[in-house]
């Protein structure tokens, strides 16, 4: 039986706006689901705009509702890949804060810029995780392109097995190289949807690719995050969760010497050039790379699995480490996640399902884009967003 892969869309449900004062306006959005979402003010004239990826607005929107409000003008349309933009045109520089009230429940405080800062309320402090991937959020002065020299962040995505291996099967005939592409499509999507974010897919087809291609295919593309993506099986069917690997030491080790006696991964480890190098500092840098990596990959993980956690059980209540090829690089944090027990009946029929495949990935774009506003990487936009998210704060 094949399977469909849907792309459902997220519906806003309602659009509240009100009045708190002269200077001060409220909007609150309502969504059927968790929203992935972004805000950003433009000039002349002066709109605060959101879009939500996949969004639908299926309620009137009234001209009158905003009377009394910052809110001059309302006009909505459709971006490309499904965005829904919604824009609203104000008559003055505004000060945008964000609050969620829950999962579903979005609320933006606009507010007259040249007030004093000492007269704003305090901001309802929020899921921080949701903070970062709900809405990526875009400080007054701060534009949704790079500054120049500022570059994105690369994160590849792997879905496992595909072509010849079909990886695990479910007993519904599910097969894994086809449940884990279409998490995997639903996460480039996210991930490129994200200012600041680029994403690769090692494959975006039924094809075939030893594990080795798969790394080769991280480094090609300078990763700076490996994310590979599968769905687990046992012979207990009755064997359930979710769970996040990453390398372990013994498997870095062995990487390690590979490394040593390949001479043609000598000019790749972190851009630093090892052609040079006898082999005992060769052996150092390496080691000194792995164990950063290791520690970075550990950290990415543990973001990744507590948003699965929110959305399902999971098999292992912390990051595993284990020696699969493809964490294997000794200079790029990866993650391998195990999405759900195929095997398990229960599971096979929500990993199959096109609106849960949607919701696993945003659990794990969350996790991603979460690890890259804690610890921003120099000379990235997302780093200069960070900074300057701090200074207005």
């Amino acid at each position: 039986m094949a399977l469909a892969f849907a792309d459902p869309a997220l519906i806003v449900q309602d659009i509240q706006v009100r009045s708190v004062d002269a200077d001060t306006t409220d909007l609150k959005f309502i969504f059927a689901d968790s929203p992935s979402a972004r805000y950003f003010i433009l000039d002349n004239p002066m709109r605060f705009v959101v879009d939500v990826d996949k969004g639908e607005l299926r309620i009137p929107v009234k001209s009158s509702a905003f009377s009394g409000t910052l809110i001059q003008a309302f006009r909505q349309g459709k971006q490309p890949n499904g965005v829904l933009r919604l824009v609203f045109e104000v008559d003055k520089d505004l000060r945008v804060s964000k609050s969620a009230i829950d999962p579903n429940t979005l609320v933006f405080e606009l507010k007259h810029k040249n007030l004093s800062l000492n007269t704003q309320k305090p901001i309802a402090k929020t899921d921080p995780l949701m903070e970062l991937v709900a809405t990526t959020t875009a400080p007054r002065g701060i534009v949704k392109t790079a500054p120049q020299g500022a570059r994105k962040v690369v994160v590849v995505i792997d879905a496992g097995h595909g072509g010849k291996d079909p990886g695990a099967l479910g007993p519904r005939g599910s097969q894994e190289k086809n449940v884990v592409l279409s998490i995997a499509k639903a996460l480039y999507r996210d991930i490129n949807a994200t200012p600041g974010m680029h994403a690769v897919m090692t494959r975006d087809n039924d094809s075939y690719l030893t594990l080795r291609q798969r790394l080769q295919k991280a480094r090609d593309a300078k990763a700076d995050i490996f994310v590979a993506i599968h769905a687990d099986a046992y012979q207990n069917a009755k064997s359930h969760g979710a769970s996040v690997y990453a390398l372990s030491l013994k498997g870095a080790s062995s990487e390690a010497a590979r490394w040593l006696a390949e001479k043609e991964n000598y000019s790749e480890l972190g851009g630093v050039d090892l052609s040079d190098k006898n082999d005992v500092l060769r052996s150092v840098l390496i080691d000194l790379s792995q164990t950063a990596t290791i520690s970075s990959s550990l950290k990415l993980g543990d973001l990744v699995l507590t948003k699965m956690g929110a959305l399902t059980p999971l098999h292992y209540a912390s990051v595993e480490q284990a020696r699969f090829v493809v964490l294997k690089s000794p200079d790029i944090p990866s993650i391998l996640v195990e999405t759900g027990f195929l095997s398990n009946g229960t599971e096979e029929l929500k990993l199959r399902d096109p609106q849960y495949q949607q919701k696993v990935a945003q659990t794990i774009a969350k996790g991603v884009i979460a690890y890259f506003y804690e610890q921003p990487l120099e000379g990235t936009w997302i780093a200069v967003q960070a900074k300057a998210q701090k200074e207005v704060s």
